[in-house]
């Protein structure tokens, strides 16, 4: 009789417990910025001059001067040093929310047993106005690093 009673009432919880409505489950909509998800295309423009016959013993410091307008970050860097001999010099740049990155490098078709500096004209295009930390390297090594404001 006792088991009987027990079974009834294990019957009659499992029926409440199986018949509870489930607690709503709270939806809700994401929405993705638009700015997130499509790509900015940022156009670069490089110049440079050959060697200064000026320099006649060892290098000098590198000038670096950058210079926002109009949303293209123009960056001059004077005393950029070489080896001599047929060269290209070449850039890479990196920009996300925070940071300008770019990184010059140079393709020697022949070396020459000496150094000189050229000026160097770099600009980017399409930056938003801002504060940024812009990093300039030369062959990966970090040459100039500081916070510049965009506006």
């Amino acid at each position: 009789m006792k088991k009987n009673i027990l079974i009834s009432l294990l019957v009659v919880v499992m029926a409440f417990v199986g018949c509870e409505k489930p607690e709503p489950i709270e939806v809700s909509q994401i929405v993705v910025n638009q700015e997130d998800i499509t790509p900015v295309t940022h156009n670069t423009n490089l110049s440079y001059t050959d060697c200064h016959s000026h320099q006649s013993k060892g290098y000098y410091d590198p000038i670096i001067i950058p210079n926002y307008d109009n949303g293209v970050l123009q960056i001059t860097i004077e005393n950029y040093c070489i080896s001599c001999g047929v060269y290209t010099v070449i850039a890479e740049s990196e920009l996300d929310a925070q940071t300008i990155t770019v990184d010059f490098g140079e393709i020697y078709e022949s070396q020459a047993n000496c150094i000189c500096s050229i000026d160097v004209d770099y600009s980017i295009d399409n930056i938003n106005p801002g504060t940024y930390e812009l990093i300039i390297k030369h062959g990966g090594l970090v040459k100039y690093q500081e916070e510049i404001t965009c506006e």
